[in-house]
């Protein structure tokens, strides 16, 4: 048991030093070089970085047929192997740049570009061609045939693969027609392209190059596609209705931040207002004390605080009236106003002002006078 294990595992080592690739300067040999016969790709002893040269080893490739070549993924783009000039081209093996051979000369698989084109071959090329000229089973070919005349037909079957792995033959056939037609199979004559909707039998039938699964011709693969005008309608609608529905749900949430911004600031204006009520009050008390006469009596300073009734009145009470009740401004309280209004009472104005001690001449206070001081004052002058 042990070494039927060694057997089989010697037979898959030796299995996978046959798959290994030569590198530069390793042993190869031309007579193993072939086309895959699936994908038609050129295989040799070599890596696909490295050509089987004729001294039988491996060495670099002196030029390259793809803008990006296969194998040198960990290459940077100038360690490539340089393109071919024009006139001449890149065979598979890629050893060096040759010359386009004529017409009638042989040239590698599909390699429609070793073929030297034709003077008028802008009036020849097309997609299916190169420059006016095609490879057909291995010999280069003008695309000039005609309408009903003899043309040659090369046809190659790839293996394809289905999504579940299954294989299956994928033919491409090619000729050396003119542009809008194409060689029938079976009489060997070029033929008119079909349009989109005829039936068909092969790709090539079609000036479309599609032949759907329903054996009739479909769109390019490349052409544009042309949605019908209600769709368009239908989109502007939508992209109009989306716009819109964001700027109204801006709107919206805008106008509830501006409200919540607007109670938030007259709160803010409420409390300082509220602020400068209370420190008016405060200092409105502080100047109520400061307004009464010299010697005034706790009493008579508490009720000029704290009473605010009708009772307190000069007809009533000899001394001022309570400093937080509002007075003219313009009002005094002297001698003079006494006199006039005769013995006991005392002619006066609502007013919220400093009542001050007047000076008399000669520098001694008159007690019973009392003049409004300025209303910026706030300190008793005795």
């Amino acid at each position: 048991m042990v070494s039927r294990s060694i057997s089989v595992l010697s037979a898959l080592g030796l299995a996978g030093v046959a798959s290994a690739k030569s590198v530069f300067g390793e042993a190869c040999s031309q007579d193993n070089t072939h086309l895959d016969s699936a994908t038609f790709n050129l295989v040799t002893d070599c890596d696909p970085t490295f050509y089987c040269a004729s001294n039988g080893t491996c060495a670099n490739k002196g030029c390259r047929k793809d803008i990006y070549p296969f194998g040198y993924s960990a290459y940077s783009f100038d360690q490539l192997p340089p393109l071919c000039p024009t006139g001449q081209f890149c065979p598979d093996e890629g050893d060096q740049c040759l010359p386009q051979v004529a017409i009638g000369e042989p040239c590698q698989k599909d390699r429609d570009n070793e073929c030297a084109p034709p003077e008028n071959y802008k009036d020849l090329a097309g997609f299916l061609n190169t420059n006016g000229t095609i490879c057909l089973n291995y010999v280069c070919h003008l695309a000039n045939v005609t309408l009903g005349q003899t043309c040659i037909v090369d046809n190659t079957a790839y293996t394809a693969y289905l999504t579940d792995g299954d294989a299956y033959a994928f033919i491409v056939s090619r000729d050396n027609c003119a542009n809008g037609l194409y060689c029938d199979g079976t009489a060997l004559q070029c033929m008119r392209t079909k349009k989109v909707g005829e039936a068909c039998s092969g790709n090539k039938e079609c000036a479309t190059y599609n032949c759907g699964n329903d054996a009739k011709c479909g769109k390019a693969a490349d052409d544009p596609i042309h949605p019908p005008a209600w769709k368009y309608v239908l989109v502007a609608l939508g992209i109009i209705g989306f716009v819109g529905g964001i700027f109204t749900a801006l709107w919206f949430f805008h106008r509830r931040n501006r409200k919540e911004n607007q109670i938030r600031l007259e709160q803010y204006y409420n409390e300082q207002i509220a602020y400068r009520q209370s420190i008016m009050s405060m200092s409105h008390a502080k100047n109520s004390l400061l307004s009464l006469p010299p010697n005034t009596s706790p009493e008579v300073a508490r009720s000029s605080l704290f009473r605010d009734d009708s009772g307190w009145t000069s007809a009533t009470n000899d001394a001022l009236l309570p400093p937080n009740v509002r007075r003219d401004s313009t009002s005094g309280w002297s001698d003079s106003d006494r006199q006039a209004a005769g013995p006991g009472n005392l002619r006066h104005t609502d007013s919220e002002v400093l009542l001050m001690h007047e000076t008399g001449h000669g520098g001694g206070q008159r007690e019973s006078r009392y003049a409004d001081a300025p209303e910026s004052s706030s300190r008793y002058r005795g």
